[in-house]
């Protein structure tokens, strides 16, 4: 959890920090990508499958920056499809 944790929070101050200055462009890619650190971060100590969500949310979050209008958008992507294509490959991977 610790390991999940480290990247999560210092990246959520970070961005809180951003917020508080008002570049609020760079808040969806920042939490795609610190989101994505920290599964990766995580992926050591659980099942090796999170390493690979953890990439494609860095990706996504990199091509959020590039499209930084969409952030949104983005969001839904990574935080949603992403999720549900991931967690249905480990429920027909793993079983029930």
């Amino acid at each position: 959890m610790i390991n999940f944790l480290i990247p999560l929070v210092s990246g959520g101050f970070f961005i809180l920090l951003l917020i508080e200055k008002e570049i609020l462009g760079l808040v969806a890619p920042l939490t795609l990508l610190f989101y994505g650190l920290a599964c990766i971060n995580a992926s050591k100590y659980t099942l090796g499958d999170v390493r690979y969500l953890g990439i494609t949310l860095i990706l996504l979050a990199l091509l959020s920056t590039w499209f930084l209008g969409y952030g949104l958008l983005f969001w839904a992507l990574g935080f949603g499809v992403c999720h549900i294509i991931y967690g249905s490959m480990m429920y027909f991977k793993y079983g029930e």
